[in-house]
């Protein structure tokens, strides 16, 4: 294992301790139980029959902090580790050990919430010297590109002043989850575009979305997820549109035609994808008549 500077990496929470589980929800997921609550995901979800036994991943104290929440205080490194859903088979301020039995998931659940925060907001288990062993080797979805101007869509051939832009995209489970989470997307780890005209660069890769080490303030929840967006139910995919941009001025470019990549990366892996458009004045601004902007859609093979 891969040492970290948040305390080293450690098993999973399920048997075989060094074998890879099915993670059916991801750091940083859209949670959407109504429309007035809308926040970010604060761990990984990992999936286990109801009745699986749950095990400590680092020894320390145990804090029951609900009927079916436990905590452990790591007693080596600055961190506390979450397991919810279960119901526990330790006592509160118990010292539990490594590998020791906290609990079995609770009925109706199918998984174990697993979480870790250390001095700051909740780290991500899957990322790079944690959670081990965690291999991911399915290539991110990036399946549309578009614009928008105060939450109605800008035609591909209309893109005019200020737009929004979005990307509908997301993540596969690097093992399937069981029914009734099967194939159901899950967020990637960042997110980026460019802007190309005439084989020119004239917007540098910007990347304004990092989904991937750390929980991100409830706060921005609208500004990282466009409207749209839904989260993951039983036997119902969600849907992931996130905003690249927020009133990008297309007027800082000549009329013509453009070209719009955004590409996404989990664990190594990159997806794009792009769209073609043609910049136009808005009526009130233009002297003379412009050529319209078309907008092509095509799709760029994933590559590693």
């Amino acid at each position: 294992m891969r040492p970290s500077d948040t305390g080293g990496s450690y098993g999973w929470p399920l048997k075989p301790f060094d074998r890879q589980h099915p993670v059916r929800g991801y750091l940083n997921d859209p949670r959407i139980p109504d429309a007035a609550h809308k926040s970010f995901h604060f761990g990984v979800d990992i999936c286990g029959a109801d009745g699986t036994a749950v095990f400590a991943v680092e020894g320390g104290v145990a804090h029951l902090q609900s009927p079916t929440v436990v905590a452990v205080v790591s007693s080596i490194a600055p961190r506390t580790f979450g397991y919810w859903h279960i119901l526990p088979a330790v006592i509160h301020h118990q010292a539990v050990a490594r590998h020791q039995l906290l609990g079995h998931i609770a009925p109706g659940w199918g998984h174990v919430h697993f979480a870790e925060k250390g001095r700051g907001p909740h780290r991500n288990p899957l990322r790079r010297g944690a959670l081990e062993p965690f291999e991911d080797f399915q290539p991110p979805t990036v399946a549309k590109l578009a614009f928008s101007r105060r939450g109605k869509a800008v035609p591909r051939t209309a893109v005019t002043e200020t737009v929004d832009i979005l990307v509908e995209a997301f993540d596969t489970p690097a093992l399937p989850a069981p029914a009734p989470f099967k194939g159901m997307p899950v967020a990637p780890v960042r997110l980026r575009w460019r802007v190309l005209h005439r084989g020119t660069l004239v917007v540098p890769w910007r990347t304004p979305i990092n989904l991937g080490p750390a929980k991100l303030p409830d706060s921005q929840f609208e500004r990282v997820y466009a409207p749209g967006t839904r989260q993951n139910h039983p036997n119902h995919p969600g849907r992931l549109r996130f905003y690249l941009a927020h009133a990008w001025d297309s007027r800082r470019h000549a009329d013509g035609r453009y070209l719009l990549e955004g590409s996404m990366r989990y664990c190594g892996y990159f997806s794009a994808s792009s769209v073609s458009a043609r910049s136009r004045s808005s009526p009130a601004s233009r002297t003379r008549a412009r050529p319209r902007r078309r907008i092509h859609h095509r799709r760029l093979q994933s590559s590693s």
